[in-house]
């Protein structure tokens, strides 16, 4: 019964779900932060900040194979100085929007396994500043190169390719977990010179997901 009534709401309408990312610490962070790997700015992506290990998530199952997953991560940091009637000022920023697309591998059923197949991919957008009325106008120029450089150590894009699976114990509750290979990409080009650094790893996390599934006509 559990069974039929979960595939008439799924076949009926969108079923919105929202639900938790957790990547466990690994020592394998502990070495990036050990090897002085980390942006140095605090909100990078590899900072733990617009990428957390806990990340919160929302989505949609389109029908009862298909789903779009969509995350947002956020991480600001801002210093402001006043001496005398100087008043300076620095920002550093990252909003990292994500989306994956789920495509499931069977027909889903309360208390059975359910895999999926996944693809996804994401933005780091960065912002820095550094201003003061103190500066004079080559001082300013320098602050706003090297506010360049920053906001293309911070910048990049990516994405990730995986399998995942979930158990629905009761209606409206989802265990599970999903393993990828996720890649990034960062460029930095000036008139002289270009940087190009990328990073590939296989990641794997756990997921807890409720969903609202429209209740079935009577």
């Amino acid at each position: 019964m559990l069974s039929a009534l979960f595939l008439a709401n799924a076949a009926l309408a969108a079923t919105p779900f929202m639900g938790i990312e957790w990547r466990p610490l690994s020592r394998a962070d502990l070495n990036w932060i050990e090897d002085g790997r980390s942006s140095g700015l605090s909100v990078g992506e590899f900072d733990g900040t617009a990428n957390p290990s806990l990340n919160a998530l929302g989505g949609v199952w389109l029908s009862p194979r298909v789903a779009t997953v969509a995350s947002l991560g956020v991480a600001r940091l801002q210093n402001t100085t006043e001496t005398s009637d100087i008043i300076s000022q620095r920002h550093w920023g990252v909003i990292r929007p994500g989306i994956d697309v789920r495509w499931g591998l069977m027909t889903p059923e309360i208390k059975k396994p359910y895999p999926w197949l996944f693809a996804g991919m994401h933005g780091d957008i960065p912002s820095a500043r550094d201003t003061s009325n103190g500066y004079t106008k080559p001082e300013q120029k320098a602050a706003d190169a090297n506010a360049t450089i920053e906001r293309a150590r911070l910048g990049g894009i990516g994405g990730r390719l995986g399998i995942g699976a979930d158990y629905r114990p009761l209606p409206g509750i989802a265990f599970g977990f999903q393993y990828a290979l996720t890649w990034r990409r960062g460029v930095f080009q000036s008139d002289d010179r270009q940087a190009v650094t990328s990073w590939l790893s296989g990641e794997a996390a756990l997921l807890l997901a409720f969903e609202w599934p429209k209740k079935e006509s009577q």
